[in-house]
């Protein structure tokens, strides 16, 4: 069943509405919430019509609610204690509007975004506000541990050990020769129980043959000399191509991971990827050894003993296999209690690894604030869960053992029983007895391993759906086959009537319309979070706009090749990234075949040149981890300087000065100056007076261009522009 809900506005409550004066065919968006605004669970329907928007009780308890749509400015989320309000503001104050449990705030924030989108004549989807959450299973509800993932309750255990055997296609000949020495070995293990039974009857009891005493045991040495020869060689099989799986899939994970576009990034924490390439991936080593060593040699044995002991006598082998119904109902009730705890494990792994990747990613910050101690108690926290999670797993698997441990040992004392009655009647002798009491334990040995086998097989198929999760993942950004790759690069760019939002429902730039000429300066500003670095993103392709075009020399970026695209474009980013490596390395990241000369010019460009040479090892000196031993003037001149060392005919500045003092920063506009003579430059900037000579410069404001000119233009209009030039004067004046 999809647990998408579908929502239809019942009967009633379209009567209500057609008293108020609102057809069906008027609704524009609609849902419900679960609470009134008292708190008491009560299903209330909001609808809005092209007019108005109305809050309707199903009981009609208490009247409806009217309010004019353009009466209501905006529309926003406040929340409380397990629940939250959408509320209205209206005449510069905001009213409750409806109340709703947290269960369905994230119905409700798509349904304020729908009505923002209604308020303004944009596209609305009232299907979108119902959608289900990604991060739980559509089928049963489970929460997941990443958005969209496969769901371990839901997903089909056997096409999971199919896609993993498919896995192996490339090793298939050391897997049969696997397969055929755990043959040889399973035969030579039904051989002792066989030879004892001969040297009991035979020998020692009735003393027939005593000159096949020194032969019997002669082969009884043989046999486990060879047997453990196979084992070994099977072990030592198993391992290298256990070894290879893992190689194979840990590079396939990795070439898919640098494949996927950067949404997916956006929606997986690098923790989680990490544990993908990393634990998940020796789970299926893990596999290959159970299944040779374990699962499979396991198999082979019930069959080969089940037939010896059959051959022995088959009313005493239909005694063994009386516990085994109760040994299947107990693997069930592990899969139906047991297992659903390790949900609660593998979440706290997960959670665990991501904050450790944040705070030790951070710890610089972590100490420049003093706040080890916090930190120590959060991860404690996580710890806590761990453990208790550890701790339940461990103890239901404690106590589940046990007791199939017991049921296995019913069969053996069965035979013992009705054995023994055989052997004193003299229907049975000595050596039959030892033979298949033998037998029995060797039997119930593998069958207890394979009910056991469920606590390693959740483990496993937990790992294997996150690493196919990642393989199965198909990028959002894709080259059309026939993707065009510009030669000549005139740097003519234009974006009509762009709109985007990380999440389509919640744009961050909307009706985006602007144009640059080759060669031309431009510059973008706006406030923090109106979309500047969004624009850069989507002209480099990292994301497609849901609505409008983006041309490159006047073609969609869509038909052109992004590899190719991008290396026509230069980008120096607000927070440069540095590799481990040398200073030469991360100025030619972008173009590793560069000579050192090359290098060098670059780098006097970017004006870092002299501060390199400081250095003991010069270009050669090795940086740490994002760039350790370098100031942040000195990184930002680093990332400066690889992107000018390709020469690219579109550059972009994404703050490019915002870490350096005004000395360096006068050097590098200085050096740009000259640099973006005959090429494309486009320049996000919050210091104004950096823009002074941009050939235009757009304004940005909550995602839309509200107004562009040249910096003088804009100072005349008196608009946004002028007003940040005044906050930014005002602030200097303060700081001198």
């Amino acid at each position: 069943m999809d647990r998408t809900e579908t929502v239809s506005i019942p009967q009633n409550i379209l009567d209500s509405l057609e008293l108020l004066g609102v057809s069906e065919k008027e609704i524009k968006l609609f849902t419900n919430a679960d609470l009134d605004l008292f708190g008491v669970p009560e299903t209330v329907w909001v609808v809005t019509s092209s007019s108005l928007f109305i809050v309707l009780p199903e009981r009609n308890a208490i009247g409806p609610t009217i309010i004019e749509l353009n009466e209501i400015e905006s529309v926003i989320i406040r929340s409380t204690v397990g629940s939250a309000f959408l509320q209205a503001k209206i005449a510069g104050s905001y009213v409750n509007l409806v109340r709703f449990t947290n269960a369905l705030r994230f119905k409700f924030e798509r349904f304020s975004t729908q009505f923002e989108n209604l308020k303004k004549n944009l596209p609305i989807s009232n299907e979108s506000i119902n959608e289900a959450h990604p991060f739980l299973c559509k089928e049963c509800g489970l929460p997941l541990q990443t958005e969209k993932a496969a769901c371990p309750r839901c997903s089909n255990q056997g096409a999971i050990f199919f896609r993993v055997f498919s896995l192996l296609t490339p090793h298939l000949i050391w897997v049969f020769l696997m397969i055929i020495l755990m043959g040889i070995t399973v035969a030579l293990s039904l051989v002792p129980p066989w030879l004892t039974k001969i040297l009991v009857d035979e020998v020692l009891t009735t003393q027939r043959h005593v000159e096949w005493l020194i032969w019997v045991v002669a082969a009884l040495v043989g046999t486990e000399l060879l047997k453990s020869f196979l084992n070994m060689t099977v072990g030592i099989l198993s391992s290298s191509v256990g070894t290879l799986l893992t190689h194979d899939v840990r590079t396939r994970l990795f070439r898919k991971l640098q494949e996927l576009s950067l949404d997916y990034y956006d929606r997986n924490s690098i923790g989680t990827l990490m544990t993908r390439l990393s634990s998940d991936v020796e789970a299926l080593q893990g596999f290959v050894t159970q299944a040779a060593q374990g699962f499979l040699l396991n198999i082979l044995l019930i069959i080969g003993i089940g037939i010896m002991l059959l051959s022995i006598n088959f009313r005493l082998a239909i005694y063994v296999m009386i516990p085994i119904p109760f040994v299947i109902l107990g693997t069930l009730f592990f899969w139906r209690n047991i297992y659903p705890q390790y949900f609660k494990l593998w979440d706290s792994q997960t959670k665990m690894a991501n904050f450790l990747n944040g705070v030790l990613s951070g710890i610089r910050l972590v100490k420049a604030f003093s706040q080890e101690n916090r930190e120590i108690g959060r991860f404690a926290g996580m710890a806590a869960y761990f453990r208790d999670s550890t701790r339940r797993v461990n103890q239901s698997v404690a106590m589940f053992n046990p007791s199939m441990a017991f049921l296995f040992g019913l069969g053996g004392l069965i035979v013992w029983y009705a054995g023994g009655k055989s052997v004193l009647a003299g229907t049975f002798t000595l050596g039959q007895l030892m033979a298949f009491l033998s037998y029995i334990g060797m039997f119930y040995t593998p069958l207890s391993s394979l009910a056991l086998l469920s606590n390693w097989l959740s483990n496993f198929t937990s790992a294997s759906n996150r690493i196919f999760e990642v393989l199965d993942t198909e990028p959002t950004l894709v080259d059309q086959k026939n993707a065009i790759e510009l030669t000549k690069i005139q740097g003519k760019i234009e974006f009509k009537g762009v709109t985007f939002g990380y999440d389509p429902y919640f744009p961050v730039l909307k009706n985006i319309t602007l144009s640059i000429d080759p060669g031309e300066m431009i510059g973008i500003v706006g406030r923090s979070g109106s979309g500047k670095t969004t624009l850069i993103s989507l002209l480099c392709r990292f994301y497609d706009p849901q609505k409008g075009l983006i041309l490159f020399d006047d073609h969609d970026l869509r038909e052109l090749s992004s590899g190719n695209l991008r290396t026509h474009i230069g980008l120096v980013l607000q927070e440069p990234f540095l590799f481990q490596g040398t200073i030469a390395e991360n100025i030619a990241y972008g173009k590793p075949s560069t000579s050192h000369k090359e290098i060098i010019e670059a780098a006097k460009a970017a004006h870092a040149h002299d501060f390199i040479m400081k250095f003991p090892l010069g270009y050669d000196f090795y940086l740490g981890e994002r760039g350790t031993g370098l100031s942040g003037g000195e990184k930002q001149r680093i990332g400066i300087a690889r992107a000018l060392l390709c020469d690219p005919p579109v550059l972009i500045l994404d703050e490019a000065t915002s870490s350096v003092d005004t000395e360096a920063e006068k050097q590098i506009q200085e050096a740009l100056a000259i640099l973006c003579k005959n090429r494309t430059t486009i320049a996000i900037a919050h210091r104004l007076s950096t823009l002074k000579n941009a050939d235009r410069i757009y304004v940005l404001d909550d995602g839309e261009v509200v107004e562009f000119g040249s910096h003088h233009e804009l100072l005349e209009a008196k608009g946004v522009y002028h007003r940040l030039v005044q906050m930014q004067s005002m602030l200097a004046s303060l700081d001198t």
